[in-house]
């Protein structure tokens, strides 16, 4: 299943402070259900995410980034493993992929979100200024060939959180609404052009 993923959200702007983005949490919303116990990789500051997690009674375990690449748990111990953020502080990339699959039961989903290195606001700032993308930035399409390369069987990556006025440098000061429905259908046609993010779930089979 290498397409995009339809995610259960009425409205895909910005997330307000503290919250998580609707997309992300759509995306949690349909692959994580209640009760789940979860793996929780990443940085230790997402009140947001430990929000949503205990608002759907899930039991959580976390760890750090740094630590993925060896996973002290044994095989098939998790319902569900999150990577929201924290790409770059990864040290060995693949082999973080191939652990967090190990440690989920038949059945599991691993849900990652990261930056999105090709939308285009990111593009435009390259040209004007020069550099690389921002660290942990993947392009939806290198996010799913990291994950099958993991071992998962069933992938679904799509672009998320983009829109057009609102990240325009200057429009985007007094614009606070989220992208139309025209611009998230285009989003799913070009999830590396306009999504400002990227969202991902990989079953193990």
């Amino acid at each position: 299943m290498r397409g995009t993923v339809e995610v259960r959200s009425s409205a895909r702007g910005r997330a307000r402070p503290g919250e998580l983005s609707p997309a992300l949490a759509g995306l949690l919303e349909t692959f994580v259900p209640a009760g789940s116990l979860c793996l929780n990789v990443g940085p230790g500051d997402r009140r947001d995410l430990r929000a949503w997690l205990a608002g759907h009674r899930c039991l959580q375990v976390e760890v750090a980034p740094r630590q993925a690449a060896v996973l002290a748990f044994e095989d098939g111990s998790f319902d569900a493993a999150l990577l929201i953020g924290g790409l770059d502080q990864l040290e060995d990339v693949a082999r973080a992929a191939a652990e967090l699959r190990r440690v989920l039961r038949p059945g599991g989903v691993l849900v990652v979100s990261a930056a999105n290195g090709r939308y285009w606001r990111s593009r435009l700032e390259r040209v004007a200024r020069g550099g690389g993308p921002p660290p942990g930035a993947i392009s939806p399409g290198a996010l799913r060939q990291l994950l099958l390369e993991g071992g998962f069987s069933l992938v679904g990556v799509e672009g998320q959180d983009g829109a057009f006025i609102r990240d325009l440098p200057l429009a985007g000061r007094l614009w606070r609404r989220c992208g139309s429905s025209q611009y998230r259908a285009a989003e799913r046609l070009f999830p590396a052009l306009l999504g400002s993010q990227v969202g991902a779930f990989a079953i193990r089979v």
